[in-house]
């Protein structure tokens, strides 16, 4: 792969991972509701990139954190 392409898409990943990251510390580690506050932030955006961002957000707190959406951070650790 391009190297320029495959540092911009490691460039994505970090900022996917830290809009996750927010999505829980704004809802306390509980998972169900930083995925909860993401889909609400949809409404909030027009922005196609925005929007495609935070889809992925909420897709990757399951996908990042390995855990069910019953499940709090908390109670995994």
């Amino acid at each position: 792969m391009n190297k320029e392409i495959e540092k911009l898409a490691n460039n994505y990943k970090e900022i996917i991972n830290k809009t996750s990251d927010l999505a829980l510390k704004q809802n306390d580690g509980d998972i169900r509701k930083a995925r909860k506050w993401l889909k609400e932030q949809l409404f909030y955006t027009a922005d196609r990139a925005t929007n495609e961002l935070i889809k992925l957000s909420i897709d990757n707190i399951l996908d990042y954190h390995g855990v069910s959406s019953n499940e709090t951070i908390a109670e995994v650790l």
